[in-house]
């Protein structure tokens, strides 16, 4: 009985050390707000709040599943391992690569660009962004998942084990709330990756018209585009208010 208890013990610690990942490659997409460019940046704002909270939730289950696991080795007199840096160290990284988009000639020149990025950002460092909440939901799912396994395993023949599954049930369903959660945010960060990329062509377009005499007939055409803009910007806006509330 007290070996299955250690490796269940192991087992739980496993996934606890996998949950650095998860609060590593949250910081990474939250860590640079420049990103979103001047422009778009104030959008974001609402997301950075409640990203404080899920962090906080994080942090809440990893020590949870710290304290589980301290406390089932002290429980049997078991010692516990030290942690082990070589593990840990291999946990795959949920950060999702940027693959740079190509973007037109005229916006490869170095003083449009570097205009073009501090104003409207950079769309596809935020699609990569986006891609590594869905890592992070897919993985915080996962996780559960193992957990929800290893208590239909190796708990039913414990006596007394009503308090660790009560524990270990609240922390599954914890983790699964995190889960949905990221994926939000993963569509949230993806939507507003799509309104970045269409404020930096729309700027785009203005500076260059500027560059070349534009006629009446351009300013028109942009002044509608604008207009269009602005109302696709309220209904994106709205959508991300809706999907931040639930």
């Amino acid at each position: 009985m007290t070996g299955q208890i250690v490796r269940h013990a192991g087992q739980i610690e496993s996934v606890r050390v996998r949950f650095a990942a998860v609060t590593k490659a949250s910081a990474v997409v939250v860590g640079d707000e420049t990103v979103y460019g001047r422009l778009c940046r104030w959008v974001i704002d609402a997301v950075l709040e409640k990203h404080a909270r899920q962090d906080e939730l994080v942090s809440y289950v990893e020590e949870n599943l710290r304290l589980i696991v301290a406390g089932l080795y002290d429980l049997y007199g078991v010692r516990q391992p030290a942690a082990d840096p070589v593990r840990e160290a291999a946990v795959p990284s949920l950060v999702a690569p940027v693959e740079p988009a190509a973007g037109s000639a005229m916006e490869q020149i170095g003083p449009l660009k570097d205009v073009l990025d501090d104003l409207t950002g950079l769309p596809d460092v935020i699609a990569a962004h986006a891609m590594t909440w869905y890592n992070i939901a897919l993985a915080q799912r996962d996780m559960a998942a193992e957990l929800e396994a290893f208590l239909e395993h190796d708990v039913p023949g414990w006596t007394g084990c009503e308090e660790h599954l009560r524990l270990m049930g609240h922390n599954i369903e914890a983790i699964r709330g995190l889960s949905a959660v990221s994926a939000a945010f993963g569509e949230i960060t993806e939507s507003v990756g799509v309104l970045v990329a269409q404020t930096r062509r729309l700027v785009r377009e203005l500076v260059i018209s500027l560059a070349v005499a534009p006629s009446d007939g351009t300013l028109w055409r942009l002044a509608c585009r604008i207009a269009v803009y602005g109302v696709a910007l309220d209904a994106t806006l709205t959508h991300l208010e809706q999907r931040l509330d639930g």
